[in-house]
């Protein structure tokens, strides 16, 4: 896959896993991270001042939750792809968020390269939802 330089936020609020995700991704030499934030609320401060080509952003996540603050990015800043992440493969709630707008899902079980062509596909403009087992939806 030939890879495009693509601008990150990451919002997640289980800290350990965000600076995981931001530590993994400095392998990634094609991803430049302009922030991350523990809530939504934080995320929609930052995304004011500097709007990423994509956000990797958390589902469930305290003050405003992952799937209004997808809606809210989709509102104000429709050029900004939305890659959201969950611990567990919430299949409607999925569907529904991808016909609202949002590019792609993937699980917090994902591997590093997952992840890293699932950035590139939905930067691309394309969905991308990580296969799950019983999931007809999935790519």
């Amino acid at each position: 896959m030939d890879r495009k330089p693509i601008t990150l936020a990451v919002a997640d609020d289980h800290t350990l896993f965000r600076k995981g995700l931001l530590e993994i991704m400095k392998s990634f030499e094609e991803i430049t991270i302009l922030y991350d934030a523990g809530t939504g609320f934080e995320l929609l401060e930052k995304i004011e001042y500097a709007i990423p080509d994509v956000v990797l952003l958390d589902l469930e996540m305290p003050d405003i939750d992952g799937i209004a603050t997808a809606r809210y990015i989709i509102s104000k800043f429709p050029d900004v792809k939305i890659l959201l992440l969950s611990m567990y493969g919430e299949e409607q709630l999925v569907e529904n968020l991808l016909e609202e707008g949002v590019h792609g899902y993937l699980t917090k079980a994902a591997e590093p390269d997952e992840l890293r062509n699932a950035l590139q596909v939905v930067y691309q403009g394309q969905k991308y939802v990580q296969k799950l087992p019983n999931q007809p939806f999935a790519n």
